[in-house]
């Protein structure tokens, strides 16, 4: 499942971290903390966590520290185990996604930040880098499940088929929206085939660290009413 960014929202049950990965899309304003939620599933877990491979635009200025509810963004083993690569166009990023399978000891996840940045004017562009997201995280070696695939999508998305497209290949989706009232406040909300949706509280602390709470009995009416596709958002 996307047991990856349940570990870095602070609870993933047995049965869901065996599960097969299914790749998650995160989806959110400007100033939602998408690259701040990445970082944190890439470093969940300490040194025992999966390899993983973070892709960007542009180069991060400085990782988030750890929270104060397990973070590890401070954790030296953590980092050590995290690769950060920054591709600055499609055709870069396509080089890098087709060099994953040479690596001698591919990542366990892999992470694409401003998934926007990349698509360009194509039409068949969402489903183009999709695609060789999916086919990166395929290990070509011996039997082993896939890497888990997260990638970040800033809202509203660049074209009018953009959302629908990518839902073809991100069977799970994790909604974060600013908290009305409250700044540096953050509600998220993750969608499952299958699954209930669960939901918490984010809060940014005053050096980048993302702090997670699970949300209380009153978020019950806390639903998404914005209408699907990119519609809801032209």
């Amino acid at each position: 499942m996307a047991a990856a960014l349940e570990r870095a929202l602070g609870s993933v049950t047995a049965a869901e971290a065996a599960a097969p990965p299914v790749p998650v899309l995160v989806l959110g304003p400007a100033g939602s903390g998408r690259t701040a939620l990445l970082l944190r599933a890439a470093l969940a877990g300490g040194g025992d966590g999966p390899r993983a491979l973070f892709l960007a635009p542009s180069a991060l200025p400085r990782l988030p520290g750890g929270g104060d509810d397990g973070g590890s963004g401070n954790d030296r083993r953590a980092l050590q185990r995290l690769e950060l690569r920054y591709p600055p166009s499609p055709g870069a990023l396509a080089r890098e996604l087709g060099a994953v399978g040479a690596q001698p000891r591919p990542p366990g996840l892999l992470l694409l930040d401003g998934l926007e940045q990349y698509l360009g004017g194509a039409p068949g562009a969402p489903a183009r880098l999709a695609a060789l997201l999916l086919e990166a995280a395929r290990s070509p070696g011996p039997p082993r499940p896939p890497a888990q695939v997260l990638a970040s999508l800033r809202l509203p998305p660049p074209g009018p088929h953009v959302l629908p497209v990518l839902r073809r290949y991100f069977p799970s989706e994790c909604r974060l929206r600013p908290a009305p009232g409250a700044p540096l406040h953050l509600c998220a909300c993750l969608t499952r085939p299958g699954a209930p949706p669960r939901r918490w509280r984010l809060r940014f602390g005053p050096h980048g660290q993302l702090h997670v709470a699970p949300a209380g009995e009153d978020s019950e009416g806390d639903e998404d009413t914005e209408p699907d596709g990119d519609e809801a958002w032209g």
